[in-house]
């Protein structure tokens, strides 16, 4: 407690009293009580307090990380003895802090949540997003509380290491990243790799230790010499009072990830080493009467021009790297971040990195959201960018109910790495890294990206596939009769623009259905010389859905017609008395009689000849189909996408006819298929014992060897339809080593067909 109390010894009186008065209530509450490296439990929620005041955290917030464990461990302590103690905000902490950890908890003690553990680990993770967007200290508080139990992982078992370091990597350092707070995340990504990739960091941590007497010095000699350098300089001790200059080593786990990124060896990563250089300005003086946006607008610029002379120095001293020169002050990062960088060579050859920033630009990389508490100052597009992102918690909340499919997307769109890119008016647009123009157009508004037809990046014009990279100027070529492509999805990364490119081609699925639908049943009532006008009219369209379909919507009447659950004939009867009258009684007609269909078999409109399924593509229940009317052999039956049907309805279109589904039970088809998988001893066994599991015994099997030691077993099976064979060929991909299951020309059995 000597510690948080030196911390706090500038803060008001009653302010420390407070603190004081938390930490006997969690002392008292906790008595008696060890952590399982053998500590009293207090030094928990202390420690955590201290990591708070570190960063500056307020007060209420201190309270609550020394108290946040109280009501959920200990009898008789509850939220309401919390709020009448300590007041309502550090009740909504410590309760939101609660909520989450006996999610956990209660989870971790069942059976089902250890055969479903991610689905419980996911729920508890939204249940702790939801209650920051409620109020952001909850975070950091629950950021504070996991980095001590990170410092501590060492007293868990091997199993629980892993499942804590992993939860860690992937949600809390990347959380800590977007709050801006790195003196946080460097550390939660460090111990988390060293549980994760132990051999991996004890070869990083060795390798760097082996030399670090001789870096030591070669930081220390840069140090004095760019000092020396900056006290000379005739302008910049006259606008700072205090210039602090210190050498760092780079983080392990950012070695580690440059290095698989890159693919670079440990000698070839330039920016190891690195020197960062602190500026406090001099208090400025203004004229009186100056408001407070304009003296703060004045600072902001003085900070920028004091920072970008410091680096002219720099370059003065040393020779500067080409292209490793970084502006995050013009052009900060999505979390606030603003700094210098730039990559010389040392004396002795060695590159260095030097970071150049203001004591306020620094005191808002290292704590983030937390420099909110000390700095009322701040980079408007940080705050603009928090307030985005905090909307997009409460905005996925909103449309996803199961929590993993939220925990993915909270982890693409939102906790991962994020470029910023520009508008052609200069509008700053925070996206996930890797981001496409389809990512940013949609992300400006679903009308740009569906018209979307090109892009141009920095000037230049880019495939629509071209990823974004930080401070890009991105501009949208759209055009009236532009449309999304299928192909966007196998480039887009954010999850709206997915979600609207999907949802664009579902209502011309659902658009091109309904017109189907419609010409269907137009085109049955002109064939039979009806008043069609008169007889689609939406009100006997109405009656008809009713009588047929139990709804009063003429659009599922189109769906089913063009599903193949209705035929025209049907809807028909019911919209023409006299039609029923007539098909009924018999009578001389005008128009063709339509074939009666036989269960299972396929209607073609207006042909009263003989239907048979063609053998070149094998039509099955579910498969979109078209007749072609032969010369004295009926009417042929193909799938659309049948290359003879595709020849056909180029050369000879006035022979092709509309074909559907009839309703009924379905005939049996034989249906050929061909399994793809790299040879290996038991492939065919396994393959057909998981057929003899699906109760399928094939008629024909073969089984051949290409190129490159290639399987390719054909099979011969009875299908009902196309969902039928689709479970069949999701059953086949469940054998080892099986990469895909084709289907391929067949034959009919008898009788299948109508």
């Amino acid at each position: 407690m000597g510690e948080l109390r030196a911390l706090i010894a500038s803060r008001p009186a009653e302010d420390r009293e407070r603190v004081e008065a938390a930490f006997v209530f969690a002392r008292d509450a906790h008595a008696g009580v060890n952590r399982k490296s053998g500590e009293p439990y207090i030094t928990h929620p202390v420690a955590v307090a201290v990591i708070l005041a570190r960063l500056g955290m307020d007060t209420d917030s201190l309270m609550a990380g020394l108290l946040h464990d109280t009501v959920e461990d200990v009898d008789g302590v509850t939220f309401e003895l919390v709020e009448r103690d300590f007041g309502p905000d550090v009740r909504r902490i410590v309760e939101g802090e609660t909520k989450v950890s006996k999610l956990s908890k209660q989870g971790s003690q069942t059976a089902e949540v250890r055969e479903s553990g991610r689905d419980v680990q996911a729920e508890n993770l939204r249940q702790m997003l939801i209650a920051m967007t409620g109020d952001i200290r909850i975070i950091v508080v629950k950021l504070a509380d996991r980095l001590h139990n990170m410092r501590t992982l060492g007293s868990m078992k091997p199993e629980k290491q892993q499942r804590i370091a992993r939860e860690t990597m992937d949600i809390f350092a990347p959380l800590a990243h977007r709050l801006g707070i790195g003196q946080i995340k460097w550390e939660l990504e460090d111990l988390s790799f060293q549980y994760l990739y132990p051999d991996e960091y004890a070869y990083l941590q060795s390798r760097l230790r082996t030399r670090q007497e001789e870096r030591q010095t070669l930081i220390e000699n840069a140090v004095q010499q760019l000092q020396d350098s900056l006290t000379d300089d005739l302008e910049l001790p006259e606008w700072v009072s205090d210039i602090d200059i210190a050498g760092r080593s780079k983080h392990l786990w950012s070695i580690h990830n440059k290095m698989q990124r890159e693919g670079k060896g440990l000698e070839q990563i330039f920016d190891l080493l690195a020197i960062r250089v602190i500026l406090t300005p001099r208090d400025l003086v203004v004229p009186p009467g100056t408001d407070d946006r304009r003296r703060e607008r004045a600072e902001e610029t003085r900070e920028k021009r004091i920072c970008y002379h410091t680096v002219s120095i720099v370059h003065s001293v040393w020779t500067p790297l080409p292209g490793r020169f970084k502006d995050y002050i013009a052009v900060p990062k999505p979390n606030g971040y603003q700094s210098l960088h730039t990559t010389v060579i040392s004396p002795s050859g060695q590159p260095i990195e030097v970071q150049i920033r203001s004591r306020r630009m620094h005191e808002v990389a290292e704590f983030g959201i937390a420099a909110h508490w000390m700095y009322k100052q701040g980079s408007q597009l940080a705050q603009r960018d928090r307030e985005n992102w905090i909307s997009q918690l409460r905005e996925l909340q909103n449309e996803i109910n199961d929590a993993s499919d939220y925990m993915d997307a909270v982890k693409v769109d939102i906790l991962s790495q994020r470029v910023r890119v520009f508008t052609p008016k200069g509008l700053a647009i925070s996206l996930p890294a890797g981001s496409t123009p389809i990512d940013f157009a949609y992300h400006i508004h679903t009308r740009i990206g569906e018209t979307t037809v090109g892009a141009r990046v920095n000037g230049s014009i880019v495939p629509l596939s071209h990823r974004l990279g930080n401070g890009d100027m991105v501009e949208i070529v759209t055009s009236k009769n532009g449309h999304p492509s299928k192909d966007w999805l196998n480039f887009a990364v954010t999850r709206s623009a997915r979600t609207k490119i999907r949802h664009h081609f579902r209502a011309q699925e659902r658009s091109e259905a309904l017109q189907h639908g419609h010409d269907l049943l137009e085109r049955y009532l002109r064939k039979r010389q009806l008043a069609v006008r008169q007889l689609m009219r939406t009100k006997l369209l109405e009656d008809a859905a009713q009588k047929l379909m139990g709804s009063r919507n003429p659009d599922d009447l189109y769906l089913a017609l063009h599903a193949g659950k209705l035929t025209p004939s049907a809807v028909g009867k019911v919209l023409s008395p006299q039609l029923a009258q007539e098909q009924a009684s018999g009578p001389a007609r005008r128009a063709p009689v339509p074939k009666a269909p036989e269960p299972g078999g396929v209607y073609v409109e207006g042909f009263s000849t003989n239907t048979k399924l063609s053998q070149c593509c094998t039509p099955i229940r579910g498969d979109q189909v078209m007749g072609y009317l032969t010369r004295g052999r009926g009417v042929s039956v193909h799938r659309i996408d049948c290359p003879n049907m595709i020849r056909l309805l180029k050369d000879e279109p006035e022979r092709c006819v509309a074909a559907s589904w009839e309703a009924g039970t379905p005939g049996s088809v034989l249906v050929d298929v061909d399994v793809i998988a790299p040879d290996r001893a038991g492939l065919l066994a396994d393959v057909l014992g998981v057929l003899a599991r699906e109760k399928r015994s094939p008629t024909k099997v073969e089984a051949v060897v290409g190129q490159e030691e290639i399987a390719v077993i054909h099979l011969r099976l009875n299908v009902a339809g196309h969902g039928d064979l689709e479970g069949i060929r999701r059953a086949i991909l469940t054998v080892k080593g099986v990469q895909d299951v084709i289907r391929v020309g067949g034959r009919k059995r008898n009788g299948a067909s109508a």
